[in-house]
């Protein structure tokens, strides 16, 4: 199995995270991947953000993973400033 980390990928090769996941360069990337990973007869499977995009990269991959890691760690650090600075 060959998995895609969006973040990972995005930064690699946009050098910026969150990808908005429409960037030419982004998609291509996608597109190769799976192409890649068709042709040597490998399951391939990417993280998905919410449970509409499982749904939609179902479509699409063999498997998904459901997690927002960027986003989770992100609202404990603000959660944990907010206590800091009361």
């Amino acid at each position: 199995m060959i998995f895609i980390g969006p973040n990972d990928l995005a930064l690699s090769i946009l050098g910026y995270v969150p990808a908005r996941g429409d960037e030419a360069e982004f998609v291509e990337a996608i597109e190769k991947i799976v192409a890649a990973a068709r042709k040597h007869g490998k399951w391939v499977s990417r993280l998905s953000n919410t449970g509409a995009l499982c749904k939609e990269h179902l479509q699409i991959f063999d498997s998904v993973a459901l997690s927002y890691d960027v986003r989770a760690i992100q609202n404990w650090y603000t959660a944990e400033l907010q206590v800091a600075r009361s």
